[in-house]
């Protein structure tokens, strides 16, 4: 059995609902957001439409889940905004994925 201190289970409780079920919601797109705000608008997208987008989502959706993840390239400002019973989880990868080797595996350059 996996024991957990005092501390881990206060954290995974952060990020859990009352059935102790993580169900976050996931943001923590860059590229393919940037993409689909630009498709919309028919223009290119820039960094503070991204962020506004992200603002608006973790504003209206996070009263109903129980964490959210999200980038720290543009996600930051969204999670100021989350809903107060809403944990926070931070993507640590960069977008994309590393081309040198075969799959799809994250790169971790920061």
């Amino acid at each position: 059995m996996l024991k957990l201190t005092t501390g881990q289970r206060a954290h995974l409780e952060q990020l859990s609902n009352d059935n102790n079920v993580i169900s976050a919601l996931a943001i923590d797109q860059r590229g393919s957001i940037k993409k689909m705000i630009a498709a919309a608008a028919n223009k290119p997208s820039n960094e503070t439409e991204i962020v506004h987008f992200k603002e608006a989502v973790s504003e209206e959706l996070t009263p109903y889940a129980s964490s959210i993840l999200l980038d720290p390239e543009y996600g930051l400002p969204a999670s100021k905004v989350r809903a107060d019973n809403a944990g926070l989880l931070l993507a640590y990868e960069k977008t994309g994925y590393d081309a040198t080797e075969p799959g799809r595996f994250p790169r971790f350059d920061y």
